[in-house]
């Protein structure tokens, strides 16, 4: 049959997108009798769903009745489903950021400099400039996914769901679609936490190469980051990054000096989106599927 539907990700799905192993993961089944389907491929050219029940009657009617789902009605499932999956984990996502990416370890600390930042009125103005560029690189979805594959692979690959490139096309299309959510500004608080946490790691991780030896720009990023945590004054914050506004003699690729703010920028968001695509979204699934399945058998 030419298409099948994935219990876990509420979906129709085509056999050409999964391999073998993904009917399972994904619980894929006939739309139709709701029985399990499997993969099968002819010589990697023809690809469909078969049932496991050798009853062809059964086999037969089946794909009469799935193939005349229009594609219409496939779309509109899509859509449905995205819009659910989408509110499910704006409901919890400072709770999937807080557990995923920061540990008990360093919670109180990263807690103080969540705060400290929204406490700042620059912070207010950085807010600002980085939707702004936010918005511009979010239009070129291509680019910006091949931007993070090795970031996504190396957080991912060694948990079973992720390990066919199905299941990581999906990490990445849910983060691509958080992230655009974000951006057109229908969440503004989410957006402000996620580029709250994405400071607070460039500075963790600017600070931990510190010890060794950090490249120019840098340098010039953790000072400013160091006056911005080490003071409660507002106005010293406000001086720290205006230094960032300016030239620093950094070379670009073209020879032209680098402005550190849109360094900066750039720096900021490729965090913020690298803690989307590590986010657990298809664990999140699995359990909210678990739990129903138990409901039901109550």
């Amino acid at each position: 049959m030419k298409y099948g539907y994935s219990l876990f990700l509420q979906e129709y799905i085509y056999p050409k997108d999964v391999e073998y192993e993904d009917t399972r993961l994904f619980q894929i089944i006939c739309p139709e009798c709701k029985e399990p389907v499997f993969k099968v491929s002819r010589e990697n050219v023809v690809n469909y769903f078969s049932h496991y029940k050798k009853d062809e009657t059964l086999n037969h009617e089946c794909e009469l009745r799935v193939n005349s789902i229009s594609s219409s009605k496939i779309n509109e499932v899509a859509v449905q489903s995205k819009n659910q999956k989408l509110n499910l984990f704006l409901k919890i996502f400072e709770d999937m950021v807080w557990d995923n990416e920061v540990g008990q370890d360093n919670i109180k600390k990263i807690k103080q400099y969540y705060y400290q930042l929204q406490r700042s009125s620059i912070f207010s103005d950085i807010k600002i400039y980085f939707l702004k560029y936010a918005r511009d690189i979010v239009l070129d979805k291509k680019r910006l996914l091949e931007m993070f594959n090795e970031t996504i692979q190396n957080k991912l690959k060694e948990k079973e769901i992720y390990n066919s490139d199905f299941a990581m096309n999906i990490q990445k299309e849910y983060a691509y679609e958080f992230l655009n959510h974000l951006v057109a500004g229908h969440s503004k608080r989410n957006f402000h936490f996620l580029l709250s946490i994405a400071f607070i790691e460039l500075y963790y991780d600017l600070k931990r190469k510190s010890r060794k030896r950090l490249q120019d720009w840098e340098e010039i990023l953790f000072t400013c980051f160091n006056k911005f945590f080490r003071t409660q004054n507002d106005n010293k914050r406000v001086k720290a990054f205006q230094e960032l506004t300016s030239q620093f003699g950094l070379s670009g690729s073209t020879g032209e000096p680098i402005d550190g703010y849109l360094l900066f920028t750039i720096q900021i968001f490729q965090y913020a989106f690298s803690i989307l695509l590590r986010l657990p979204y298809l664990e999140i699934l699995q359990k909210k599927l678990t739990e129903k399945e138990g409901q039901n058998d109550l």
